[in-house]
């Protein structure tokens, strides 16, 4: 077992476990407010500005994720960062889609299959795009290999880090079926437009997911108050287990 395995293991149902989710339920009552805020207080161009592309709530997204980054760079080892380097891949992938850099730099969205098709588009554009996209296969398949069985225990046992994952994916799971509603909703013969407070929903549901895998990534670790306290014997350790 790793630093950061045992640094993970030890915040488990003990030290520490009300107060992140005391933040889980203030990330909630924040999401609810900005739903609420442009819904009810905003006029139509506030409400574009603040939903647009650049934006404060994709600006806030994006930054998010930049500090998910940041605490795991910090808080890991070197080694620990080689070798789980998925970590870090990842929210960074996802903070560079907030920002739309998956459509910017190349002829189409490197996730859709025309660019890979398409004969307009250069080799080295449909090189550069499939890189990428094994890329992050890979490092979602190693996420899921290597977290997937320790996810699933901490869910189990109520551990703060496993409940704001599953609450990231939730956000995630809801802001996409808010968005594909209405063309999945087509084939049934219903027709659904998109409006204001769908955007709002989907919108915030995303800043929803930087902000729980943040509280994850803290929960992960033992703040140097909790580590200072546990030396001087204030606070005892939980028993360690195995957790990749």
């Amino acid at each position: 077992m790793g630093e950061t395995d045992m640094a993970w293991s030890e915040r488990k149902t003990g030290y520490g476990k009300g107060h992140y989710f005391n933040q889980m339920g203030l990330a909630v009552l924040v999401l609810v407010f900005l739903i609420a805020l442009p819904l009810a207080f905003f006029p139509e161009d506030i409400r574009k500005f603040y939903l647009s592309e650049g934006g404060p709530i994709e600006v806030f997204s994006a930054a998010g994720y930049l500090i998910i980054v940041a605490t795991l760079v910090r808080e890991m080892s070197y080694r620990e960062l080689l070798k789980r380097w998925y970590l870090v891949a990842i929210p960074i992938a996802m903070c560079l889609r907030e920002l739309d850099f998956h459509a910017h730099f190349t002829t189409h969205n490197i996730t859709k299959t025309t660019l890979y098709v398409s004969p307009d588009v250069p080799l080295l554009e449909k090189l550069i795009g499939a890189t990428v996209v094994i890329a992050l296969g890979a490092a979602f398949y190693l996420l899921l290999k290597n977290g997937l069985r320790s996810f699933v225990h901490g869910l189990r046992h109520g551990e703060a880090t496993a409940v704001a994952i599953a609450a990231a994916i939730g956000c995630a799971v809801l802001s996409k079926v808010i968005d594909g509603a209405p063309s999945n909703l087509t084939f049934l013969g219903i027709h659904l437009a998109r409006n204001d407070t769908s955007a709002v929903f989907e919108e915030i549901l995303e800043l929803g997911i930087p902000i729980y895998l943040a509280i994850a990534a803290f929960a992960a670790f033992p703040t140097q108050d909790g580590l200072t306290k546990r030396a001087a014997g204030q606070v005892a350790p939980n028993k360690p287990g195995s957790v990749t």
